[in-house]
């Protein structure tokens, strides 16, 4: 508004008309216009984030340029149309008093290093503007100089695009020893998988909130038990080691760490029957050494017909049912827990898809 007042034409028309005429710095004449500096930087910002895969890989560059080693990420989706994305990493943190002035535009730690990737510039100061403008919440929820952050982001599918398929992981193919993706949907995934493969010191963790914190409470026991029983520092996603019961432990989750988790999930969590992630290149060399040589189907053979299924094709028969059974899910309000088990026995092939209700 101050940027009008030298001009009186402007605060006269501005006075008149409401908001619309408060974007502009000067009337050109003609129909054109010169934009004040806020709503020209509002508007560079909605076309920086197209997607939510675009948010996802913004966060992890910041994790990335504030010393992280390791990130958490979060994912699930409400009603088929809400995406809630929670972001945790072990970088320097945020100092309190910068808290609310972070999502504010040409806000930078980078003064004198301005970071170019294979995805451009970074340290504009406008990724986190960016977010703001395009997420229906995007809020910090913990950082403290040493501890690490939280980041919290949410969106409508209707309002900020996704890709539909958000469960299939990419092809890969090994060329001079170096993996290489070679197809599958631009989705989450392949976004956090294509940026570990640039940056493959990074520990990266793709999954549910579920899953998130079970990956967190084992990593924080085995670090206690290859260090005495002691922590090795104070990053807050290693605050869930001091949960003595299911119910603190859930609540942690929520309150420090932006993640909501039913106490019964806390409780399986605690008792081992929810298992942790593997960092996504691990989980790359797992899916290399789970494929078999293909061999020739002999339909003659005596032996038991579901057997002659090779893992490969099962696999991909579960992956198909699971996502299939998915775009059904949310009607009923929820979602599976993991992938579809696939086993044969003689004639039979037995396919289980376990489930919860969503938001557990």
């Amino acid at each position: 508004m101050s940027e009008t007042k030298n001009n009186p034409l402007l605060s006269f028309v501005a006075n008149l008309t409401g908001e619309q005429y408060l974007k502009i710095e000067e009337d050109l004449g003609h129909g054109f216009v010169r934009l004040n500096t806020s709503e020209a930087e509002r508007r560079q910002a909605k076309h920086d984030i197209q997607s939510m895969e675009d948010i996802v890989l913004e966060m992890m560059r910041n994790s990335r340029d504030a010393g992280s080693t390791r990130i958490f990420i979060a994912s699930t989706k409400e009603d088929n149309i809400i995406r809630k994305v929670t972001i945790i990493d072990d970088a320097w943190g945020i100092p309190p008093d910068l808290h609310k002035l972070i999502f504010e535009p040409r806000v930078t730690s980078k003064l004198e290093n301005v970071i170019t990737d294979r995805y451009g510039i970074h340290g504009r100061g406008m990724a986190l503007f960016s977010i703001k403008q395009v997420a229906d919440e995007a809020e910090l929820v913990f950082s403290s100089p040493g501890r690490g952050s939280v980041f919290r982001v949410q969106t409508s599918t209707g309002l900020l695009t996704e890709r539909k398929d958000q469960s299939t992981y990419p092809t890969i193919k090994y060329r001079k020893g170096e993996p290489i993706i070679i197809r599958g949907p631009h989705n989450i995934i392949r976004t956090a998988l294509e940026f570990n493969l640039d940056y493959q010191n990074l520990e990266i963790y793709l999954g549910s909130p579920s899953d998130i914190l079970a990956t967190m409470y084992y990593l924080c026991a085995q670090d206690k038990d290859n260090n005495g029983g002691k922590s090795q520092d104070y990053k807050i996603w290693r605050s869930v080691s001091q949960a003595k019961s299911a119910a603190i432990l859930a609540d942690v989750a929520e309150r420090r760490l932006g993640l909501k988790i039913s106490v019964r999930n806390a409780q399986r969590i605690m008792s081992g029957r929810v298992g942790p992630l593997k960092t996504m290149l691990e989980a790359l060399g797992r899916q290399e050494e789970r494929k078999e040589p293909k061999r020739k189907v002999d339909l003659l053979r005596s032996e038991p017909l579901a057997k002659r299924i090779s893992q490969e094709d099962l696999e991909q028969l579960a992956g198909i049912i699971g996502n299939s059974f998915k775009t059904i899910a949310g009607k009923y309000f929820m979602e599976l827990t993991e992938a579809p088990e696939i086993k044969t026995e003689e004639n039979c092939i037995k396919i289980t898809i376990k489930v919860q209700s969503l938001g557990n």
